[in-house]
C-alpha cells in the first residue's frame, strides 16, 4: 500500500478526506475556466497556455482522485498498485503540461528538454517498479521549481506596477503547492499524520491561489509584451516632440509631424469632454495609442494591443521621465540637447 491503512471512520481520516476533496474540487474548477477560456477563443492554438494550465489542473485532480481511492478504498493488490500508477501517470502529465507552459513563456533555448523529460516520465511507471514512483516524481518536482524559479527571473525583468504583483503572487502560490505536494508524499505521512494533513492544506492553498491568479491575471498572457510596441514619443505640452523612439524601423513616418497631430487630438478630445486629464487608449485600426501624463508632458506609446504591462511600463517611464528631465522641460526653449540621454532611460525599461 501506497500509505498504512486508515481506519473505517475517525477524525482524521475525515480531514483527509476533506482536503483530497478539495485539492480535487479546484482543480477541476480551474481545469474547467482555462479549457473554457482557450475552447471558447475563435482564434485558439493548439499550442496555447491556456490549454496547457487546464492540462496541469484536470491532471492534477486526477493524480488526486487515484491517490484517494487507492488510500482510502482499493487498498487490495493488484488494484492498489493499479490506482497508484494511473495516479502517478496523472501527475507527470500535470507536470509535463506545468513544462509546456513555461518553456511557452521562457525566452531561453531549452530545446524543450523539460517537456521531453515530463514525456517520458508519464509512462515510465507503466514499467518500472512501484518503489521508484516516489523518487520520480521528486525528480520532476525538483525540474518543477527549477522551471518556475527560470520563469522568476525572467517575468521579473521584463513586467512592472500590478503584472510584476501578479507574477510575484503565482510564483508564491507555486512554492505553497510544491511544499504541500512533497509533504503529501508517503514519507510525509511516516512523518507524521499532521504532517501530512499541514500538506495537503498547503497543496489545497497553493492551488486556490494559483489557479485563480492566473485566470484574472493578464501576467503570463502580457510577457511577449516587447513584441507588440512599436514607437515611443515624448510631447511637450505645446506639442513640440522633444523624445522618439522606433522599435520597429519604419523610414515613411514623419515623427514631428505625428507628435503634433497627437497633440492635436488630445486637444480637441479634452476640449469636447472638458476633461483635464488628457487621453488614456485611443484604438486606430490594429494599433492601440497608450498615453501618460506628467506635468508639462505626455508620453504616447503606439502598441498593437493594450496591455495591462505596457500601459504600467509606460507610466513608470513617464514617472522616470519626470523625474530626471522635470525641470528642463519646465524652462522649455526648444533645445532637444538636454534629452540625448533619454535613450538610456528607453533602454532600460523597453
Amino acid at each position: 500500500m501506497r500509505l498504512p491503512l486508515f481506519d473505517e471512520s475517525g477524525f482524521m481520516r475525515d480531514i483527509f478526506l476533506i482536503l483530497h476533496s478539495g485539492i480535487i474540487f479546484y482543480s477541476l474548477l480551474f481545469g474547467a475556466v482555462f479549457f473554457g477560456q482557450w475552447f471558447g477563443d475563435k482564434f485558439r492554438k493548439t499550442l496555447d497556455l491556456r490549454l496547457a494550465w487546464s492540462m496541469f489542473f484536470f491532471g492534477l485532480s486526477v493524480n488526486s482522485i487515484c491517490f484517494m481511492i487507492a488510500d482510502f478504498w482499493m487498498t487490495f493488490e493488484p488494484l492498489n498498485t493499479q490506482f497508484v500508477a494511473l495516479g502517478y501517470i496523472a501527475l507527470m502529465l500535470t507536470l509535463t503540461a506545468f513544462f509546456v507552459a513555461i518553456e511557452m513563456v521562457l525566452p531561453y533555448n531549452t530545446r524543450h528538454i523539460l517537456t521531453i523529460f515530463g514525456i517520458i516520465s508519464t509512462f515510465l511507471p507503466l514499467v518500472i517498479p512501484r518503489v521508484f514512483f516516489e523518487p520520480l516524481a521528486l525528480l520532476d518536482a525538483i525540474l518543477a521549481l527549477i522551471g518556475i524559479a527560470l520563469f522568476l527571473r525572467y517575468a521579473w525583468s521584463i513586467t512592472a506596477g500590478d503584472v510584476r504583483s501578479s507574477v510575484q503572487w503565482v510564483v508564491l502560490a507555486f512554492i505553497i503547492g510544491w511544499l504541500g505536494f512533497l509533504g503529501r508524499s508517503e514519507t510525509g505521512y511516516l512523518i507524521g499524520v499532521s504532517i501530512y494533513a499541514l500538506s495537503l492544506f498547503l497543496l489545497t492553498i497553493g492551488i486556490l491561489i494559483f489557479g485563480y491568479v492566473l485566470s484574472t491575471s493578464p501576467a503570463l498572457d502580457e510577457l511577449d509584451w516587447n513584441k507588440q510596441i512599436v514607437e515611443l514619443y515624448v510631447i511637450q505640452m505645446g506639442g513640440i516632440l522633444v523624445c522618439h523612439h522606433q522599435f520597429v524601423e519604419n523610414p515613411d513616418i514623419d515623427q514631428v509631424l505625428t507628435a503634433a497631430g497627437i497633440a492635436g487630438v488630445q486637444s480637441l478630445f479634452q476640449e469636447i469632454t472638458r476633461s483635464d486629464t488628457g487621453l488614456n487608449i485611443v484604438s486606430i485600426g490594429e494599433y492601440e495609442i497608450l498615453f501618460a501624463h506628467g506635468a508639462a508632458f505626455t508620453c504616447v506609446l503606439i502598441a498593437k494591443k493594450p496591455y495591462k504591462v505596457l500601459l504600467n511600463k509606460v507610466q513608470e517611464f513617464t514617472d522616470k521621465f519626470e523625474s530626471e528631465y522635470g525641470t528642463v522641460l519646465q524652462q522649455f526653449e526648444g533645445s532637444l540637447r538636454e534629452f540625448h540621454t533619454a535613450d538610456d532611460l528607453i533602454n532600460s525599461l523597453f
